[in-house]
């Protein structure tokens, strides 16, 4: 911003004749005029020479001066916005937003992978509570998510990525009619199929294929069947079915081990593969030694809405 100089336009001076002035009146023409001094001299009054030696008359001196002020209250005003965005809650959230669709190219903020995605799941932000993701369900805080029902069964909370909500009211049945937690049997079937009902896998005890979201082994299923009527005469290949028969094994497990940990064990490696005072052991040689602190941290994450999940 450029400020033009006042010397270029000169102050009008007024004369008047000598009879007609009044020594002790002050008389004045645009900025300057004319005042009695001392032994009725004449004296000017300030004015415009005043105004230049106070500023106004911008060489480039002043001009670099003006133009470091006006830098260094744009930079105190930037800290206190910063300031303001950081005390009000989401407020730096979307000043990042903001920040990132001015700087990256397309309108895109940040890098990573979107909420959600085929790639990783993220959580709602730790800042608000999870959103529900269907009607069925209401926001749900963190550490709030389990909901145990008078079964003894839980309510998943609103931190299902899109591959594991479709299956939201199979898991919660399951969890109601077998007493384990819902939030565990999705950790499970994240961790087993990620989801997808069509996932198998050859078993390495039996050389059989395990099948469908909690890979249950045809086998296994059989003996399902005989203890649990419910399963008889339905197939694996239906996912309710198929988290249904995962969770009455896990059932089974806890009563015979004693604790989640155990029978997340022997889920993996089979009854013969327990040992009851490490859960994390793998006696038998079969089975994923990471794999009970896995699912433990899946539920975690399922829980709370903090971390992520593989992809």
């Amino acid at each position: 911003m450029a400020i033009s100089p006042l010397r270029s336009a000169s102050a009008p001076v007024f004369r008047m004749p000598v009879q007609a002035a009044a020594p002790s009146r002050p008389q004045c023409g645009g900025v300057e005029g004319l005042a009695s001094g001392p032994m009725g001299m004449k004296r000017r009054t300030p004015g415009v020479e005043v105004l230049r030696q106070d500023g106004f008359d911008v060489g480039s001196s002043k001009n670099a001066e003006l133009g470091k002020l006006l830098q260094d209250t744009l930079s105190a005003l930037n800290s206190i916005v910063q300031l303001v965005a950081q005390a009000v809650p989401g407020g730096a959230q979307a000043l990042q937003g903001v920040s990132g669709a001015q700087g990256a190219p397309g309108g895109k903020s940040g890098s990573g992978s979107p909420p959600f995605s085929d790639s990783s799941f993220t959580p709602a932000d730790s800042a608000r509570p999870p959103v529900a993701l269907n009607g069925n369900t209401g926001v749900v805080g963190p550490g709030a998510s389990q909901q145990t029902s008078s079964t003894g069964g839980s309510k998943l909370g609103g931190n299902l990525p899109p591959a594991l909500e479709k299956f939201r009211g199979a898991i919660e049945s399951a969890s109601a009619k077998t007493g384990m937690p819902a939030e565990m049997l999705a950790a499970q079937i994240w961790q087993e199929s990620r989801g997808n009902l069509e996932a198998v896998s050859t078993n390495g005890g039996n050389g059989l294929t395990d099948t469908g979201l909690m890979q249950v082994n045809p086998n296994t299923y059989g003996e399902l069947q005989a203890k649990h009527p419910e399963l008889q005469g339905k197939n694996l290949s239906d996912p309710e079915t198929n988290i249904l028969a995962g969770a009455f094994y896990m059932k089974d497990m806890k009563e015979q081990f004693g604790s989640d940990e155990l029978a997340l064990r022997a889920y993996n490696s089979g009854p013969n593969g327990v040992d009851k005072s490490n859960p994390d052991a793998i006696p038998a040689g079969t089975g994923d030694a990471t794999y009970v602190q896995k699912v433990k941290s899946f539920m975690n994450t399922l829980a709370t809405g903090q971390g992520t999940l593989p992809a």
